[in-house]
């Protein structure tokens, strides 16, 4: 389903699909840690799969990214979203989204984007750790949704336990049609 909204002080158009994903309490848990690190590797920065595609070498989008948060009480969300360049239809983004998607789900990653994200991830776990709030504030939200402290201690080794199948296990099980709603965010025109 696609939904549409338009708004005069919309200055630049976005695309976005979010999918109902499950969390580390709700839904089919077992995938909770391979979505974060596919979140990461699909749109975890300049160096991610949509970025590339889609900004570098396509020329399509002035952004694009994707977002996971394992840390709901019930279920979850697994988005992207991308912004396209002027004179870009968001239909043709949309296009060339669902061909990465597909892509992904026919071949999975490769081992060396895994471990690319595992160790971005554990680094910026590690810095945070260094940050007086940082550290307070990430294991707050933990034990608010009902997490120990054992599960926010552990979570880097989890992640770096995630295997390129188990993340095409979640990618299949998540990013399924019928299971999203697609957004384009678009200018108004007034007058």
């Amino acid at each position: 389903r696609t939904v549409p909204l338009k708004d005069a002080r919309v200055r630049q158009p976005s695309w976005g699909r979010v999918y109902l994903a499950p969390s580390l309490l709700s839904g089919e848990t077992q995938h909770a840690y391979a979505l974060e690190v596919l979140a990461n590797i699909l749109g975890g920065g300049s160096s991610s799969r949509l970025f590339r595609t889609l900004v570098v070498e396509a020329k399509l989008a002035l952004s694009a990214g994707a977002y996971y948060g394992a840390d709901s009480r019930g279920p979850s969300r697994f988005g992207i979203y991308a912004s396209p360049k002027p004179g870009v239809s968001m239909e043709t983004l949309e296009a060339k989204v669902e061909e990465e998607l597909a892509k992904l789900i026919d071949g999975g990653v490769t081992a060396s984007e895994l471990a690319r994200a595992k160790k971005r991830m554990q680094s910026t776990a590690i810095f945070a750790r260094d940050s007086l709030s940082g550290g307070a504030r990430t294991l707050g939200a933990a034990l608010a949704i009902g997490l120990k402290v054992d599960d926010v201690e552990a979570w880097p080794e989890r992640i770096g336990a995630v295997t390129v199948e188990q993340i095409s296990d979640a990618a299949k099980a998540v990013l399924k049609e019928g299971r999203s709603v697609t957004s384009y965010l678009l200018t108004k025109k007034t007058g």
